[in-house]
């Protein structure tokens, strides 16, 4: 059994704060300068060494050496500025910290990260890409977008769900589960290959990979499971073990979260478009069972998103 280790830290003096954020996993060296307002700087983790979450907030700023080594380390901002060596961060967009040093800023700020084992992230990239497991290189400065971000934010969703809400002793056999099926979401958003390799593969060897990877291409498509099966040469019951291998969850049922995420981004982006030309531009050729998954997914329908980006 693994224990899930769970703490809050506050402070509201920014020297009190940057020996706080230096005692965070990756970080070498911290400081803290106080804001217009008050300080109110909170830290909150909860995990094993396997895979953990850490969530930060700070009315000031912080600036960061981070160097990830025993963890592939992913943030995203909710709120404020980022910056990594002097670049900025788009708010809601994941951002991997390299495995050499790096320097981040966080600006009156509210952010989430993951971090997840290096060995086991490397460990399934093998057997995605088929190849012996070893150092990684990820494209630098990637940020995902259209299905490979939405197939990121199912991976986190799940992981959060399981993570925050379970139980303190976990199974080491379960969190090692958990902790592919999170390698495996980080692999899909980021194009990524073995240290040595100059380029990245386009095809990967591993029919798995050739299978998510003509999904996601064509995720807004009227495609079938036998089109991907047959897209990455496996048969359809292959295909339906390899996805509950990688993803915990059936292809089609993978295809159909993809969609509603990307369907989501859409109605919060308040561009002017309808509901319905949302929907088939996210795949979706029947309204009424897109309102009714979209409910089931998020708790709201629809039209609830729609109206809300339009008040903004």
């Amino acid at each position: 059994m693994l224990q899930r280790t769970q703490w809050t830290v506050t402070a509201a003096d920014p020297s009190a704060a940057g020996q706080l954020v230096a005692r965070l996993p990756d970080v070498r060296e911290a400081t803290v300068e106080p804001g217009p307002a008050d300080l109110g700087f909170e830290a909150r983790r909860r995990g094993t060494n396997l895979l953990s979450l850490v969530s930060l907030s700070c009315g000031g700023t912080v600036s960061a050496d981070i160097e990830a080594k025993a963890a592939m380390t992913v943030f995203w901002m909710k709120g404020g500025d980022g910056r990594v060596d002097g670049d900025p961060v788009e708010t809601g967009r994941p951002v991997l910290f390299r495995h050499d040093p790096q320097t981040a800023r966080w600006q009156d700020f509210h952010l989430d990260l993951i971090r997840i084992d290096r060995a086991v992230v490397e460990q399934v990239a093998a057997e995605r890409g088929a190849w012996h497991p070893g150092p990684l290189e990820f494209r630098p400065r990637h940020i995902p977008e259209g299905p490979a971000l939405a197939a990121w934010w199912l991976m986190v969703r799940a992981v959060a769900s399981e993570v925050l809400r379970g139980p303190a002793e976990v199974d080491a056999a379960r969190e090692r589960e958990l902790t592919r099926f999170a390698a495996s979401g980080l692999l899909t958003a980021i194009p990524h290959w073995p240290v040595g390799q100059h380029e990245p593969r386009t095809a990967a060897a591993a029919r798995f990979a050739r299978a998510e990877a003509f999904l996601l291409d064509h995720a807004t498509e009227q495609i079938t499971v036998d089109d991907v099966a047959e897209a990455a040469g496996l048969s359809v019951r292959g295909l339906q073990e390899a996805f509950r291998r990688h993803h915990g969850i059936t292809p089609t049922t993978y295809l159909r979260r993809i969609r509603l995420l990307l369907a989501r981004e859409q109605l919060e982006s308040g561009d002017g478009r309808g509901i319905g030309e949302i929907a088939r531009a996210s795949g979706f050729a029947h309204l009424g069972r897109f309102a009714g998954s979209y409910r089931d997914e998020f708790g709201v329908l629809p039209r609830e998103t729609w109206q809300a980006a339009r008040r903004r």
